[in-house]
């Protein structure tokens, strides 16, 4: 008995660890016909990422190929990049886990074959993560601070595959549309996918999906707003006091080997119902081990207030604004 409780336990732990894992992974999905991929660039964050090479009509096995830029010897080859088995006409298959940092890459198959198109992974990107339900996204607005930003699109319960439109206010035709903000490839249910790294400057934006299809909703991107990244780590946050200036800032939240989802609260300080939360300060996605999540645009005037996490838990911090 003891013995079966014990490959319990180790069962329990390596789905809790696998489980874990994926989520702090992301799915980029790349499509190959005769010849060509028919994704012919990628921006990316740093982190982890998992590709899904799919084989659309090339009559033979195709494979998958990533390098630094320049560099196509076999020596060179990001070998977590191969595929784990070779992709017949009509098929999938996926690479193991690849760790990118900042840098330049290429990729490209040399089975098809195919020309080596560009990769990059930027330095200073923020990730925004929006989730899709039946017919609407559960992000009814955003409040951004001028930068380069990488939407997440999720697809959380429809039953069919979403995108995502990005645009300057009131312009909704197809040459209005922000080409960068498009996902890599459509987003199934249950799946999540990525855009280009987005260049925004101060002004008014409205985002929506066609294909859900949802109204469409404010996204605001001010000239004034400073960042502030706060980093959790076990039961406590790292940054103990934060001394700003009034103005308006954005919070980016990091779990730093937290095995579970954290969050963020701000409060006026010794106000600690959920009345008196600064609702702008809440992360927009709960924040997985090894990633970040931003908050809205948070406008401070002087004042005293406190920080905390309810879920890690931690103890509440000061944050001074004069």
């Amino acid at each position: 008995m003891k013995l079966n409780i014990a490959k319990l336990i180790a069962v329990i732990f390596i789905a809790l660890l696998y489980t874990q894992m994926s989520a702090q992974t992301q799915n980029i999905k790349l499509i190959q016909e005769p010849g060509v991929f028919t994704t012919t660039s990628l921006e990316l964050t740093e982190g982890d990422y998992q590709f899904e090479i799919a084989n659309q009509g090339v009559g033979h096995e195709v494979g998958f190929v990533l390098v630094p830029k320049g560099k196509y010897d076999a020596a060179h080859h990001i070998k977590e990049a191969y595929v784990t088995a070779a992709v017949p006409a009509g098929s999938s298959s996926l690479t193991k886990v690849v760790s990118l940092s900042t840098g330049e890459y290429e990729y490209f198959c040399p089975l098809n074959p195919t020309a080596k198109y560009p990769l990059t992974v930027a330095d200073g990107v923020k990730n925004v993560k929006l989730t899709q339900t039946p017919g609407k996204f559960q992000n009814e607005s955003v409040s951004l601070g001028e930068g380069q930003y990488q939407f997440e699109i999720i697809n959380d319960g429809v039953n069919h595959e979403v995108g995502f439109v990005l645009v300057p206010k009131g312009k909704y035709d197809a040459a209005d549309h922000i080409k960068a903000a498009y996902v890599k490839t459509p987003v199934a249910p249950g799946k999540s996918s990525l855009t280009s790294v987005v260049n925004l400057s101060a002004g008014e934006y409205e985002y929506f999906c066609p294909l859900n299809p949802t109204e469409k909703y404010p996204l605001t991107v001010s000239d004034k707003v400073q960042s502030v990244k706060l980093t959790q780590t076990p039961g406590k946050f790292a940054n103990e006091v934060v001394s700003l200036s009034a103005g308006q800032y954005q919070f980016e939240i990091v779990n730093d080997g937290v095995n579970h989802e954290v969050g963020f609260v701000l409060v006026p300080k010794g106000k600690y119902d959920a009345a008196d939360h600064i609702k702008a300060a809440y992360v927009k996605a709960p924040v997985a081990k090894g990633t970040s999540s931003l908050t809205d645009v948070v406008t401070l005037s002087a004042g005293s207030y406190e920080y905390f996490c309810p879920l890690n838990p931690t103890e509440k911090y000061a944050l001074e604004v004069k």
